[in-house]
């Protein structure tokens, strides 16, 4: 009788604890029943950079995509090769891709911030092509950059520029992950008086100038892990190509070790008003195969662009109404509206390109456009002549003797290694002589060591981004990318991956303190703080169901 009480008493025990337990369940599947849910946010693939061409940005990818996916987010990180990444992004018709990592070198030109406002995120360019790659698309944005072009007045300018900063922080096309420092070296018992610049190091278009030869041998061998997609300037649309192509096409201005405008192919130039510049063609200079460099080259150089509108220059070219050739050395530019930085960024990106060579190329190559053409053996007037290219492994360049500048070296050879242990191997040996870009941290504490190695530092208006296609769901929503932004942890990033070597990143930071007369130090940017990011989703419609998926907002 104790038994069947004591055992009565269990089974009712048991029984409650189940049913409360039931009830318990019922309760949390009713409340998220009853939550009104949309549909599941779409799975994402970064396409990001691969850890041999650049470790921070691989790392940058796989440490978002972790935070992303304890939003409930379904996430991929797939490393593509650089100009395979370029093409999908950049020129590919159908915009297919999520989310990308990739950079803007800082160049000289670019301190003018034209190039970082305009040319990047206005809308007339994010077509196929074009640099606006996000797909940024903001009326009161597009109507302050094409605002900014026209005013003369430095001060009504610069305001203007702050604003846009404001707009692009708030809006948050793509986040920067770090600003990079130049950090290189060089063997310095081969070679002195190696120039820097800012936001190119070692590597920039005046280090054939610059540079003295130590040794018998004067080839100048520079290592890199990016080889090039293309030799046609009409074609070309990344750094990496044009750090060659504008060694062999010369351009009307170069920009100075300081930042200056400087005479290139021009021996100089007037701004006769606000809409027309006359520029004075160099006498004497002739194109590698020895044909004489003249005004009608020039105009033509311009012409031929404006009219196939190649998307990496369109930017640069829109401002130009006509070109028309004066006299013998005097070409004069009409511009459809008064444009600031018409000599700082045209005039100094624009190649000069042989009229006899590319006029009737298309019918001779029997192509649709200029861009399909090969030109393997690509004729200038630049610094250095063109020898070969062999696809992965080098390109060689031979000093061009007829030059207006005098020059030491006798040649470059751009020397490609499948990943950087390679190239630090290379500056070991005295395979190569210094590199194309930033070293690892630990290729820079390796290099202190080495007595036939120089380290430089320089710093850099450029930056390193994880760029959101704004074209698709769920990157279409502002309140979504301003929740990622939360999720980027800048000082991991420049603390541990990058040992201090480099800069913070922020929300739509696309011109850094680096740049500090047009940079706006008061624009506010979102921190590291995934929470943040959760509360921001929330307020804006998202919901999280049963499995902890996130929802986009049901209406």
């Amino acid at each position: 009788m104790k038994f069947w009480k004591l055992a009565t008493l269990a089974f009712a025990l048991v029984f409650f604890m189940t049913a409360c337990s039931s009830d318990k369940t019922d309760t949390k599947e009713d409340s998220y029943s009853e939550t009104e849910h949309g549909e599941i946010v779409p799975s994402i693939t970064i396409l990001s950079s691969t850890p041999e061409a650049n470790q921070t940005q691989y790392e940058a990818a796989n440490m978002a995509a972790a935070e992303w996916r304890k939003l409930g987010i379904d996430v991929t990180v797939r490393p593509i090769e650089f100009n395979t990444m370029v093409d999908r992004v950049f020129n590919g018709e159908d915009h297919d891709f999520d989310v990308y990592t990739i950079g803007w070198s800082g160049r000289a030109e670019r301190l003018d911030p034209d190039m970082f406002t305009y040319s990047i995120l206005h809308s007339s360019n994010a077509g196929p092509g074009g640099n606006n790659s996000s797909g940024f698309v903001h009326a009161a944005f597009d109507e302050l950059a094409s605002a900014q072009r026209q005013e003369m007045d430095i001060d009504k300018r610069r305001e203007m520029i702050f604003q846009t900063q404001e707009i692009i922080a708030d809006e948050v096309p793509f986040v920067t992950t770090y600003v990079p420092m130049f950090v290189q070296a060089y063997n310095n018992e081969r070679f002195t008086d190696v120039p820097l610049m800012v936001g190119e190091g070692i590597f920039s278009e005046w280090l054939p100038y610059y540079v003295k030869p130590l040794a018998d041998d004067k080839v100048l061998r520079v290592g890199s892990t990016y080889d090039l997609n293309t030799l046609n300037p009409l074609d070309a649309s990344t750094a990496y190509e044009w750090r060659i192509l504008r060694l062999i096409y010369d351009k009307l201005v170069r920009v100075s070790l300081e930042g200056a405008p400087t005479p290139a192919a021009a021996s100089g130039w007037d701004v006769i008003d606000d809409t027309t510049v006359d520029v004075f063609v160099r006498e004497g200079m002739t194109f590698h195969d020895g044909n004489p460099v003249t005004a009608e080259d020039v105009k033509f150089s311009f012409d031929f662009q404006i009219e196939h509108n190649p998307g990496y220059f369109l930017a640069f070219i829109d401002p130009i109404e006509s070109v028309e050739v004066v006299n013998d050395t005097t070409v004069r530019f009409n511009l459809k509206y008064p444009y600031a930085p018409f000599v700082n960024n045209t005039l100094a990106q624009i190649p000069i390109i042989p009229k006899h060579y590319w006029e009737n190329v298309m019918e001779e190559q029997g192509i649709s456009s200029p861009a399909d053409f090969p030109n393997l053996d690509p004729i200038g007037s630049g610094p250095m002549t063109f020898n070969h290219w062999r696809r992965g492994e080098e390109i060689s360049l031979s000093t061009n003797n007829d030059f207006y500048h005098n020059i030491e070296i006798s040649g470059m050879i751009y020397r490609l290694y499948g990943q950087m242990e390679g190239i630090m191997a290379g500056l070991q040996r005295k395979d190569i002589d210094t590199l194309s870009d930033p070293m690892i941290p630990a290729h820079i504490n390796q290099s202190r060591g080495i007595e036939h190695l120089n380290v430089t530092e320089t710093g850099s208006i450029g930056f390193q981004f994880l760029g959101f296609n704004l074209r698709r769901v769920p990157f279409d929503n502002k309140e979504f990318r301003n929740a990622l932004a939360h999720t980027i942890d800048f000082h991991t990033i420049v603390d541990a991956h990058l040992e201090g070597y480099g800069g913070l990143g922020g929300a739509g930071l696309n011109i850094n303190d680096a740049n500090q007369f047009w940079h706006n130090p008061n624009v506010t940017r979102p921190a590291f703080e995934p929470s943040k990011a959760r509360e921001i989703l929330e307020a804006a419609g998202y919901t999280w169901d049963s499995q902890g998926r996130l929802r986009l907002p049901a209406n």
